[in-house]
Parts: structure tokens; sequence; C-alpha cells
């Protein structure tokens, strides 16, 4: 019996198939050529507003505005390419020895965050208990400033890596040519929007994707870094 598929895939390949049929023959003919040259560019101009930003001290939100701008659009064209291509896609023969180096890479990786975390968790009691004098109250209540002061830098770490897997996921479907020729994205994508298929392929650039994310991600860390009040010595 044949399997269904989800109602929420339906749902999202019927809206993009009626936002691409609807901007299929508006796009530039230069935008559509040169895509990728065209995410970077953009890009570039939102980064280099960074440059005013510091000097004139813009407030924050201005500045996060700016970093989502420019991230915007690879990271919209990503989207749209990983939620019509199935996982099965990214599926490939493995041999037995990157088999085995990746579980051993894996083991070495979650023992050295395992160890890090004990010493972590160990150094913040000593400074809670500092910064609390000894009373339990005062300490309870600085530990709880100090995980709602945390939550957008852990929020941001883990968007980091959303981000790098995703850029990782692209490399694997389409490469890292400009205009691919041959990608493992599904060959019924947008096949009667050829000019948006085209688009949205070369702005869904592991490198843009990856370059763009990880530097909005930094801006952003180093705006609520400041917010965190207990300094881990």
């Amino acid at each position: 019996m044949e399997e269904r598929e989800p109602v929420e895939q339906v749902v999202a390949r019927r809206s993009v198939l009626r936002a691409a049929a609807h901007y299929e023959n508006r796009h530039p003919v230069w935008l559509v050529e040169h895509a990728l040259t065209a995410g970077w560019i953009w890009a570039a101009f939102w980064i280099l507003l960074l440059v005013p930003a510091d000097h004139y001290n813009w407030h924050a939100s201005i500045v996060i505005a700016i970093v989502v701008v420019a991230v915007l659009p690879t990271f919209t064209a990503t989207v749209i390419v990983l939620s019509q291509t199935p996982h099965s896609h990214l599926r490939r023969s493995e041999s037995v020895l990157g088999h085995f180096f990746a579980r051993f890479s894996a083991y070495v990786f979650a023992f050295f965050a395992w160890t890090l975390s004990v010493v972590l968790s160990s150094t913040i009691a000593v400074q809670l208990q500092t910064e609390g004098h000894d009373n339990e109250v005062d300490t309870l209540g600085v530990g709880l400033q100090l995980l709602v002061e945390i939550v957008p830098v852990v929020i941001l770490v883990l968007w980091l890596w959303l981000i790098f897997r995703y850029a990782w996921y692209l490399s694997r479907l389409r490469g890292w040519r400009a205009q691919p020729t041959r990608t493992r994205i599904p060959k019924t994508f947008l096949t009667d929007e050829p000019r948006t298929h085209r688009l949205l392929i070369g702005l869904a650039h592991p490198a843009l994707l990856g370059i763009t994310g990880s530097l909005a991600v930094i801006v952003a860390l180093l705006l609520f870094i400041d917010d965190v009040t207990i300094n881990i010595v």
C-alpha cells in the first residue's frame, strides 16, 4: 500500500507552487542567471551597514534587523528547498571505515562536552554561592536571573548549529557550484517554474548560508553576551 504524504508537506508544496507560479515571470534575467552573485552582493551591502551602526551606536534592534535582512534571502531559499526534499535524498552508501570513524568522533566529542559541562557546572555553583552570600534565597534568585539572561545565548548557539546543519545538507543536495547541473533535489521541484527553480537553487548555497548565518549569530551573541551578569572565571 502506498504511503500517503503528510498533510503539512502537501500544504507546504502547494504554497510554494502558488508563490512560484505568481512570481515566475517577474524575476529579472540577471538575477536568475547570477543568483549566487546577487546573494553575496545583498549580504555584503547589509553587513557593511554594521560599520556605521557600530560607529554611531545604533540601537540593538536595528543591528538585529540588519543581520536578519542580510541572511533572509539565502535562508528563505534554503527552507523552501529543504522543505520540498525528502530526507531519503540525503542517503548515500557509507564505507565501514567512515561509519566507525564517525562513531569514534562522536564519542570523543561527547566526552569532551560532558567534561566541560561538569567543570562549568561546578564553577557556576561556586560562583552562585559567592554572589548569593551563602543565602539560599539570594542564591536561588541569582541563579534564576542567570538562567533568564543566558537563555538567548543558548538559543543562538543552537541556531548556529542549525545553520551549519542546513549548510551541510545543501552541500550534499546541490554541491558547491553556483548553478549545479546535477543535484539530489527532487526532479519534480518546480518543473513548471524553471526560472524560480534556478533562482532558489542559486540562493540556497551552502557557503552563502554558512557565512551569512554565522555572522548573524555572532553579532547577536555580541549584543547579548554583556547581559550575563555573572562572569565565569
